[in-house]
């Protein structure tokens, strides 16, 4: 057997001197006692002193929440024809709890021309301390930004490009008053709407505002793993969007081309209703503006230039203009005074051209007058004369009551825009709101629509669509209900009814019609030319300045014996009504009635 080797000396020596032994265990100790020590000291300067620096790192480093906005729905006219849409787009966000250096980072967003630097500075002023919540900096990005974002992604960690959506109308400006366009929510709105986000887009006027709580759809969220340069490393989880429910709403494409087509380039308004059912077939202000525009934020001097044009292209002048009625308003108070039993359809007056009453005189339009004239007749013609005598017969008493059953002076309801209720005056309002009595003279300027009364051109498509059904006033609509709405019914004798129409027949086929132009289709209505400022005796309404100059507006139905849309045509300044908005009607016409029978719901 081998002999078994012996410990070395030096061991030896440690077991046998105690006191050596003591010192090698008290240098071990302390070794371990340091290292230690130097572990809770650097565990005390990491948890302690850059604690809550460490603690964003690793959040940032390990997981981040990126929205994932969820497509709102489409809208198609009732042809099918798509009026809003989705396209993909790029987004650029910016977390701001990671934005350690605001001014480098705009500096390097605005020298790349993504944005401009004010536009970020005022989102971020605007956004609560605190707010986890990306922002939305950039939208439709080029393919050429989102290279240099992600190529200097690591200097820019807080920066993500992510796929959204931008909202396409193809129709444009044809449009943009009834389709509407978006906005962003504040802050201070999302509480206010479910499962909503700052920067989220919703409608803002519109069929995009009607219709919002079935075009929204329901965001999702994705949850993935970061680098601490912002690089996506991988996807923890991800909640799927809810896409919007599309929407077929009731405007008729053809017919509203036809409303473009119309009016051309004069400021005015275009109004088409289903008679039977208050749908709306085509709703067109003028000037109009490209609602794409508003797809993508717009700059303080983009806004500034459409907000402050003199035009003002955002106003819906079918719902928000208010304008005075002018011989339009004629058939109703033929009808107030039948219906009262002031006159009947014989009563007649001589027309000489003017008439002097409460020593004031009034002047037809006709300055050599139109002769005798019974109620058909001066509907036809549209005298005047006839008209100041029986709006003396009647007094705004009576006036103003019939005025209302008919729709005017109050809201239609249709609801896209902050609608106006336009103004029927009354003694009780002249003194509230003029401190001022009431004259008798400005009844009888009121039977001619000029003086204190006001409409829109919604409510004349409403009045005159009661005259053609028989009596019932309609509730707009652009969306169609689940029931059938409610219609108001006015009573009205049915012989004093067909005579009002027979002289709005007249009109237009008439030998002495004022909207001759109109013939050959199947159409009845009403002229008319509302001054917007006093003419002098001497001179014509072409010689004044533009924005003095008339007002001109057609309303009527078709087809005649079987009606089935309503139109109210006005133009801005544009003179008379049968030399002007008559010829403009007659183009939405015949596209309205080549459309074909049925338009509405039901009858």
């Amino acid at each position: 057997m081998a002999p078994t080797a012996s410990p070395p000396a030096s061991v030896m020596r440690i077991h046998t001197d105690p006191i050596l032994f003591r010192q090698r265990s008290r240098m071990v100790l302390v070794l371990v006692l340091g290292v230690i020590g130097l572990l809770h000291f650097k565990l005390f300067h990491l948890q302690i002193i850059q604690g809550q620096t460490w603690s964003r790192m690793a959040t940032n480093n390990r997981l981040r929440k990126i929205p994932v906005p969820a497509p709102r729905g489409r809208i198609f006219d009732r042809q099918g024809v798509v009026l809003a849409d989705n396209v993909p787009a790029w987004q650029l966000l910016v977390f701001p709890d990671e934005a350690e250096e605001l001014e480098h980072t705009i500096a390097f967003l605005t020298g790349q021309g993504i944005i401009e630097g004010g536009d970020l500075r005022q989102k971020f002023s605007e956004r609560r301390i605190g707010t986890m919540a990306p922002l939305v900096v950039a939208e439709n990005i080029s393919w050429e930004h989102v290279a240099r974002v992600r190529a200097h992604q690591s200097d820019f960690p807080e920066l993500s490009v992510v796929n959204g959506y931008r909202r396409s109308y193809p129709q444009s400006a044809g449009t943009a008053h009834v389709v509407g366009y978006l906005r962003r929510l504040t802050e201070g709105e999302v509480e206010r709407y479910d499962n909503s986000q700052p920067d989220q887009l919703i409608g803002a006027t519109g069929i995009e505002r009607l219709g919002e709580e079935f075009i929204r759809g329901k965001n999702g969220e994705r949850r993935v793993v970061v680098s601490a340069v912002g690089r996506q490393l991988g996807m923890v989880e991800e909640e799927q969007s809810i896409p919007g429910d599309d929407l077929a709403v009731t405007i008729d494409t053809r017919i509203q081309q036809a409303a473009v087509e119309a009016l051309g380039k004069n400021a005015g308004a275009v109004v088409v209703l289903d008679i039977h059912t208050g749908a709306v077939r085509a709703l067109y202000s003028s000037p109009s503006f490209d609602p794409n525009l508003f797809s993508s934020p717009l700059s303080p001097k983009e806004w500034s230039k459409i907000s402050d044009d003199p035009q003002h292209p955002l106003q819906n002048r079918c719902l928000q203009g208010t304008y005075p009625p002018g011989s339009t308003i004629k058939p109703f108070l033929a009808l107030a005074g039948l219906q009262e039993d002031l006159v009947n359809p014989q009563w007649s007056v001589y027309c000489r051209g003017s008439v002097t009453l409460y020593g004031h005189t009034f002047r037809c339009w006709r300055r050599g007058g139109h002769g005798r004239v019974d109620m058909k007749r001066a509907l036809e013609v549209s005298c005047d004369v006839y008209f100041y005598l029986l709006g003396q017969k009647l007094g705004i008493e009576r006036m103003a009551p019939w005025l209302e059953r008919f729709g005017f002076g109050r809201p239609t309801g249709l609801g896209p825009a902050h609608e106006a209720s336009g103004l029927i005056g009354t003694p009780e309002w002249s003194r509230r709101v003029r401190g001022t009595p009431w004259y008798a003279g400005e009844s009888v300027s009121v039977s001619i629509g000029q003086g204190p009364v006001l409409v829109t051109a919604i409510q004349m498509a409403r009045a005159f669509a009661l005259l053609a059904n028989g009596g019932y006033l309609v509730q707009p609509y652009l969306i169609p209900p689940a029931t059938p709405l409610e219609r108001e019914f006015v009573p009205l004798d049915p012989s004093s009814l067909e005579v009002v129409i027979a002289g709005l027949k007249r009109v237009v086929v008439g030998s002495e019609g004022t909207a001759r132009s109109l013939r050959g289709l199947s159409v009845a209505g009403k002229t008319g030319t509302a001054q917007v400022a006093r003419l002098p005796s001497e001179g014509s309404n072409t010689e004044r300045a533009h924005h003095l100059q008339h007002h001109a507006w057609f309303i009527g139905w078709g087809p005649v014996d079987d009606p089935e849309v309503a139109v109210a045509v006005l133009v801005e300044h544009g003179g008379g009504g049968g030399s002007v908005a008559a010829p403009a009607a007659a183009v939405v016409f015949r596209a309205a009635l080549r459309s074909g029978p049925n338009l509405g719901e039901g009858k």
